[in-house]
């Protein structure tokens, strides 16, 4: 009987992989536990989530960007380009004001709301290229067949998911019951998703049986990522029944943590030789140590979420709720709360554009360098 012939080089190294990149996974499992099995409210879970997870992961862009000083003389016009990000929002709601329609900020919103899933995609399709440079196979569009099946894994059982959850219906202006001809097209979605499940899984089978070396930090990656789409997004229960906000709270916890990984990995590799900060500026001070730099994420996210909450009138945790600042009304549709709504996923907008631009491994010397992807 032949051995299996294994590819095992990672992006970092196996133990540091592992723990961020595919372990990272069982926080999302955790998050769904704590509300299905314990009955955690999705409001503190929402809470935790942003604080802990998804306000650090914005920080760590920042840090590796606005706080770099050899970024601002490389990359300025991006940097304050990236910047006008947060005006679109104002600017779409004005539009509404005037028109005394919802439908523009609206579309708004819907295009929010999918752009951000869609950073999360484009992030595990990072990984998955980043995996298959250090294993010697054809990368991206060149490897035809990872290509596919890693799109139609994260996004047939997301397509689902719009179809079948009330509110995801709303949200993207369909109506509230489906259609007669829809339940053939969701037949079509998961009849693919079984379809393209077997053709990988045969595919491996026959490159392991032609000796062909297995790529086991991608296909791990695959498992771990890609099964928890499914329960997520397919699940008969979790993906009709559950508050939609949870939603990202699933999708995107271990997406933050991951990212946690890469950029830490990066930030030592690249400022750890700066002691006196003369060369990289404050980016070398935050990245002292990962508990200087996660303190840091943390203080930025309590002031930037909690100046937005406070405009909002959450009912976060330590906030002061509903209040008079965020009734206030603008026009006969709208009030600060939709205001300040709008600016502030300027933040999320600026890191998922600025993400865009500084990963380009296939483009980025340097960067190749940072990663230790260079050999």
């Amino acid at each position: 009987m032949r051995a299996v012939s294994i590819s095992a080089n990672w992006i970092t190294r196996r133990n540091y992989d592992l723990l961020w990149y595919v372990g990272a996974c069982i926080t999302s499992y955790a998050m769904i536990y704590l509300n299905v099995g314990l009955g955690v409210s999705t409001m503190m879970l929402w809470w935790i989530w942003i604080v802990s997870f998804d306000g650090p992961h914005i920080f760590a862009t920042i840090s590796r960007t606005y706080l770099d000083r050899q970024e601002w003389k490389s990359r300025t016009p991006l940097l304050l380009g990236s910047l006008l990000w947060f005006v679109l929002g104002p600017v779409v709601l004005v539009l509404s004001v005037v028109s005394s329609s919802k439908a523009p900020f609206f579309i708004f919103l819907t295009f929010a709301q999918l752009w951000a899933y869609w950073h999360v995609v484009r992030q595990h399709y990072g990984f998955m290229v980043l995996y298959q440079k250090k294993n010697d196979e054809a990368a991206g569009k060149e490897n035809f067949i990872d290509y596919w099946f890693f799109y139609i894994m994260m996004l047939a059982p997301f397509l689902s998911f719009v179809m079948r959850h009330p509110d995801a219906r709303s949200q993207v202006g369909l109506s509230l019951s489906p259609a007669a001809g829809e339940a053939l097209v969701l037949n079509g979605l998961h009849a693919i998703i079984f379809a393209v499940i077997v053709l990988y899984a045969g595919k491996q089978i026959l490159d392991v049986g032609a000796g062909r070396r297995l790529n086991l930090p991608k296909n791990l990656f695959f498992l771990a990522c890609m099964p928890l789409h499914m329960v997520i997004f397919l699940h008969p229960y979790i993906s009709t029944q559950i508050d939609i906000r949870l939603f990202t709270v699933f999708v995107t916890v271990y997406h933050n943590i991951q990212y946690h990984g890469i950029v830490w990995f990066y930030n030592r590799n690249r400022y750890a030789a700066d002691d006196g900060a003369q060369e990289f500026g404050l980016a070398s001070k935050v990245s002292r140590s990962f508990i200087t730099y996660y303190v840091a994420g943390i203080l930025f996210t309590l002031v930037y979420r909690y100046a937005d909450w406070t405009f909002i009138g959450a009912m976060v945790p330590f906030g002061i709720g509903p209040n008079v600042v965020s009734k206030f009304p603008l026009g006969s549709l709208f009030s600060i709360s939709d205001l300040a709504i709008g600016f502030w996923w300027g933040f999320a907008f600026n890191h998922y554009y600025l993400d865009q631009k500084i990963w380009k491994v296939s483009k980025d010397r340097r960067l190749n360098k940072d990663l230790k992807l260079e050999t």
